[in-house]
């Protein structure tokens, strides 16, 4: 097994993108607001972000690593508005 990669996955059915930034168990979810789930390992560690409702933009004010999370939500190549 290679190397884990950070990347966005889209579920086009959900109307939603899950941002995986690192390989390990999800131990807790923190709901930032209605559309936005930050996932975190049992050490408090960043492992995803959840976005609902990507259809009508995507808000990535207070979402931890911005950057590299909006990186990655580019490369899927949607044109998904993203707001900051």
């Amino acid at each position: 097994m290679g190397k884990f990669q950070p990347h966005a996955t889209h579920d086009a059915e959900a109307d939603a993108i899950y941002v995986q930034l690192a390989d390990a168990d999800v131990a807790k979810s923190v709901q930032l607001d209605e559309l936005r789930i930050i996932d975190q390992s049992a050490d408090g560690a960043l492992v995803g972000v959840e976005f609902l409702g990507v259809g009508g933009g995507i808000d990535l004010a207070d979402v931890p690593r911005r950057q590299t999370v909006e990186k990655l939500i580019g490369e899927l190549g949607l044109g998904i508005k993203i707001f900051a």
